[in-house]
């Protein structure tokens, strides 16, 4: 380990107040078109987000919906990997599942803040953890209790590189060099 204090999540987290926040209460599509808005509107340079905060009437953070999120409620009963090693898909199935899922709520779609979250000094050696375990490229993080932001398998990649990069050139396992 280096001499320097590694970086927390709380250092490369984006900023809860930098996401797009939809209701609970709204639907699927609903939440679909403002997802679509939030990732094609980039802000000065930046990234778009492939997540969007669901809150309650009150603007208390209840959960999150991301593209993979929309994606999971696509798939057919039928066919989930855990029931099925062959499952049988139709023409038109793409098409039926999504108008049908766009009309449901969003509450059934969204993984709740509360289940799945970091703490804002949490080390990024957690982050990735938990993002591994649960499969997922976007976790909340919280400070005293409260969401502050969100961290992304793109922040988590840039801090590696940035690590990896900091050597003029690096040493691959044939011992050949390559320069970064």
């Amino acid at each position: 380990m280096s001499e320097q204090s590694e970086k927390r999540v709380i250092d490369i987290m984006i900023p809860v107040r930098n996401y797009k926040v939809v209701s609970h209460n709204c639907t699927v599509a609903d939440a679909i078109k403002v997802l679509h808005r939030g990732f094609y509107q980039r802000n000065a340079g930046g990234q778009g987000h492939r997540s969007v905060i669901v809150s309650d009437d009150y603007g208390n953070p209840q959960g999150m919906v991301t593209f993979r999120s929309v994606l999971q409620a696509l798939e057919p009963f039928f066919a989930r990997a855990d029931r099925l090693s062959v499952p049988t898909f139709w023409e038109g199935l793409f098409t039926e599942r999504c108008k049908h899922e766009a009309q449901k709520s969003i509450k059934d779609i969204m993984h709740p803040i509360n289940v799945i979250a970091l703490d804002a000094n949490d080390t990024l050696i957690k982050a990735v953890h938990a993002m591994i375990k649960h499969k997922l490229g976007t976790l909340p993080v919280k400070k005293n209790n409260r969401l502050v932001g969100m961290v992304r398998v793109n922040e988590l990649f840039a801090e590696v590189y940035d690590l990896v990069a900091g050597a003029r050139s690096m040493e691959v396992s044939n011992g050949y060099k390559i320069d970064i």
